[in-house]
């Protein structure tokens, strides 16, 4: 057309040599894909290997990190172990980090903080530039090694359970693809199967430890609880009414324990099997936390007593009687500690005895002495109240003798 100047517009020659350099960019952008992901892949497998022969989980956590630093070639990579109470992360294996890092309280899972918004997202928290980040609040930690992107994922069981964090960052400003997140999201996998499988593994060495002390020291016990309640009875009919509900008490925490496979039991099954048919007249307020085996068998024992004390002498001696029972834990010098408030209402008053009998004897060594914990009793007009504040033991993650120091905390 008149007017119109083509001296511009790419001959056939100029178009088909485009065409080729483009389509090569694409064809190498596609190799490199291939290699990236064959590289991960590869990595993944040897990994998952050595996981399934490596006794040592701490070995595995150090291989762990260094494959993931050296297939996404980041700087740092953290694996962070939550501990017990679900307040402080430990670093349990770095790469790139300060080295004196290494098992020390790196971060907590306050509001606001990092480590918080990974536990609570569902997938990955990817992180273009830490320098602009408005969803949490930067730790000291990203800080002090010029951290500007990252990622984190968190390491999670099959049920749901947090272990902990794994993560990576770098340097120099990146943007992580979806297969690099799905690489570390793998490698998160894996060690969630780890550290299940070595936890489970420990437990039953623990447990045939365990009962194996326990059946040495059941038949003493069996005795000494008979010999202390027939001291307390008055006939034949009270000793073993009396000696059968405490073996009852102790037959009943064996098989919580047992039939949980020595784990963890949930508060409110212990409270459960104590209260029995008094469940309906008590209130219970406190979370349903999980209780390893020593303080089930030790608080039943005591719980026991309360109550049994309680239908003889107590609020559940009369027909409008009630318990309450509030609980809570917290973070003290001790670690997490168990309180609870056991307190009866509508029942007759409560007077001081001149004579501290079995069972008040018995809720203080199971206490005091076996837990380290502590016994508080109020007696009033309106009732006896009772405290019981108990140290609680977790599972934490297997590790060397020589690594079961407390952590030392950071100022993070």
């Amino acid at each position: 057309m008149p007017g119109v100047d083509r001296s511009e517009e790419p001959g056939p020659v100029q178009r088909t040599e485009r065409v080729k350099e483009e389509f090569s960019a694409e064809r190498a952008q596609l190799e490199n894909e291939l290699r990236s992901r064959a590289k991960q892949q590869e990595a993944l497998a040897q990994l998952g290997e050595r996981a399934l022969v490596e006794p040592d989980l701490e070995r595995l956590l150090n291989d762990a990190v260094s494959t993931v630093a050296v297939t996404l070639s980041v700087d740092f990579v953290k694996i962070l172990e939550l501990l017990p109470g679900a307040g402080d992360l430990l670093l349990r294996a770095s790469f790139g980090w300060k080295k004196d890092l290494v098992g020390t309280v790196l971060t907590t899972t306050a509001a606001g903080s990092f480590a918080r918004f990974t536990l609570d997202s569902a997938g990955a928290v990817v992180v273009p530039e830490f320098s602009g980040e408005s969803r949490f609040e930067l730790p000291g930690y990203l800080l002090d090694h010029r951290c500007s992107s990252g990622m984190n994922i968190t390491i999670a069981g099959r049920d749901g359970r947090a272990y902990g964090i794994l993560g990576a960052c770098t340097i120099r400003q990146r943007h992580f693809n979806s297969q690099e997140i799905a690489f570390l999201v793998a490698i998160g996998n894996l060690l969630a199967g780890a550290i299940q499988r070595r936890q489970l593994e420990q437990r039953h060495e623990l447990m045939i430890r365990d009962m194996r002390h326990r059946s040495g020291n059941l038949f003493s016990q069996l005795l000494a609880l008979f010999s202390q309640t027939a001291r307390t009875s008055k006939s034949i009919p009270d000793l073993a009414s009396k000696y059968q509900a405490r073996v009852l008490a102790m037959a009943n925490a064996h098989r919580l324990i047992t039939e949980g496979g020595w784990q963890s039991i949930p508060m409110m099954d212990l409270l459960n099997v104590v209260l029995g048919p008094y469940i309906d007249r008590a209130t219970l307020d406190g979370p349903n936390i999980d209780l390893e085996p020593d303080p089930v068998f030790n608080l039943s024992a005591a719980l026991h007593e309360l109550a049994a004390n309680a239908i003889k002498h107590g609020s559940l001696s009369r027909s409008k009687g009630q318990l309450d029972l509030h609980w809570s834990v917290s973070r003290t010098q001790r670690g997490m500690t168990l309180a609870l408030d056991w307190t009866e209402k509508n029942g007759p008053p409560a007077r001081q005895p001149r004579k501290t009998g079995f069972g008040s004897r018995l809720i203080d060594l199971v206490i005091e002495r076996q837990l380290n914990g502590e016994v508080t009793r109020t007696f009033s007009r309106k009732g006896l109240a009772v405290k019981l504040v108990v140290p609680l033991t977790h599972e934490r993650w297997p590790s060397p003798v020589a690594t079961g120091a407390s952590p030392a905390a950071l100022s993070h």
